[in-house]
């Protein structure tokens, strides 16, 4: 006899301008089966439905897109629910800044983050569209299959 085990899994996500978002999304979507939800889309905040959440979209002004964290603020988590966060960023070393936002309004909900992801991803915004933009051509095959690593890791985390 066996047990088997079915997890419910959702990638909520906004992605504007070159679409770098998205792919991460949908590379982390295959890789373990999950839900893609739009989140201009999908305005209905109850994730009850999912044992694994992620939660991502570019970074604009230094934090997620205002409408995730706003999402995030009303949203309604499974008890024991993973919830993980994404993001593309110009400069995604500087993560840690970018996520933190995002991670604060779910940790108001007593909701703890099992782990974290940004990419680069190619960014025209402000001083960086003067410049032609930086990071053109990502995300790339290789970020992208980080993404689906990341993915199976999380859900990986649930067993």
């Amino acid at each position: 006899m066996y047990l088997v085990i079915i997890m419910r899994s959702a990638i909520v996500y906004e992605s504007l301008h070159h679409g770098n978002t998205l792919k991460v999304a949908e590379a982390m979507a295959a890789a373990i089966g999950a839900d893609l939800l739009r989140l201009r889309d999908r305005r209905k905040a109850d994730l009850h439905d999912y044992d694994l959440v992620g939660l991502g979209s570019g970074i604009y002004g230094s934090k997620h897109h205002r409408d995730l964290l706003a999402f995030a603020a009303r949203a309604r988590f499974r008890d024991g629910a993973q919830v993980f966060l994404f993001s593309t960023a110009g400069l995604p070393l500087l993560s840690g800044i970018w996520h933190r936002a995002l991670r604060a309004e779910l940790e108001k909900k007593g909701v703890p983050v099992a782990g974290e992801l940004c990419l680069p991803g190619y960014d025209t915004y402000a001083i960086f569209g003067l410049l032609g933009g930086i990071n053109r051509g990502r995300p790339t095959d290789r970020d992208l299959e980080r993404a689906s690593e990341f993915a199976r890791l999380m859900a990986g985390s649930r067993a």
